[in-house]
């Protein structure tokens, strides 16, 4: 009875094996037929793929190249209108008639290079501008400078999108500022014929972002002033532009 129910137990335990190793046959002969048919599928695939993703890369390595390319043209435009004189300069006044620095222009090809340096000014940002009239007078009636008159806007365009309207000027602790900036809002012809001048403001130039005070007559936006100005207040200091060689009257 003993013998026969071990007997019994051992052909269960191999029943139990077999089936187990029967069932992980078949899972695994589906898994590879699967594979297989997936492997079946994307074969005839696999040139497509390899042209997308070698397309793709080059795409990506001729943009990067573009970038690159754009990158060492400007700076090389920069030095080399560095390197060269410049064709109109402004000698800078304040109120007092001292001259605080000066304001040189070089040109390349569709860029202006505008290199100022500066002494003897409030430390902080000042709103700089080129202005429409070459007329410095610091006892003016309506103000220094008023004569001067606005921004230099031939396209009648809002503030901060005036021709004239040039990045802010930094002062040092010390009071002194060395500018450095690429313009490609007016020509060369312009600076040199149209007789404009360079302004330096008290304060710096908001470019027409909207501080909480705008509200006119119940609406947010800005005012007539920073349509002007930017808010940069009053004129401290300005000088007449003139061509390389040529004299301030």
């Amino acid at each position: 009875m003993l013998k026969m129910l071990k007997i019994d137990y051992l052909d269960i335990l191999k029943i139990i094996f077999v089936l187990h190793y029967k069932i992980s046959g078949i899972i695994v002969e589906k898994v590879e037929r699967s594979a297989i048919m997936i492997k079946c599928w994307i074969k005839p695939l696999l040139p497509m793929f390899a042209v997308l993703l070698l397309f793709g890369c080059g795409a990506g390595e001729n943009s990067s190249d573009e970038n690159s390319n754009k990158a060492e043209t400007t700076e090389q435009e920069i030095v080399s209108a560095e390197l060269k004189e410049p064709q109109a300069k402004a000698e800078v006044k304040d109120v007092n008639k001292k001259i605080v620095g000066t304001v040189s222009f070089s040109e390349h090809d569709e860029h202006i290079l505008i290199k100022a340096s500066m002494t003897g000014l409030k430390p902080g940002h000042h709103g700089f501008h080129i202005h429409e009239k070459g007329v410095c007078e610091p006892d003016a009636a309506e103000g220094p400078f008023t004569t001067a008159g606005g921004h230099f806007n031939p396209n009648n365009e809002m503030h901060s999108g005036h021709a004239g309207d040039m990045p802010s000027l930094y002062v040092n602790e010390d009071g002194t500022a060395n500018y450095s900036a690429v313009f490609d809002r007016l020509t060369m012809e312009q600076i040199t014929e149209q007789e404009l001048a360079v302004m330096i403001h008290e304060k710096p130039d908001n470019f027409g972002n909207i501080p909480d005070r705008y509200q006119a007559a119940g609406q947010g936006g800005p005012d007539e002033e920073t349509r002007k100005t930017g808010d940069a207040g009053k004129r401290q200091a300005c000088g007449v532009i003139v061509s390389s060689g040529g004299e301030e009257e």
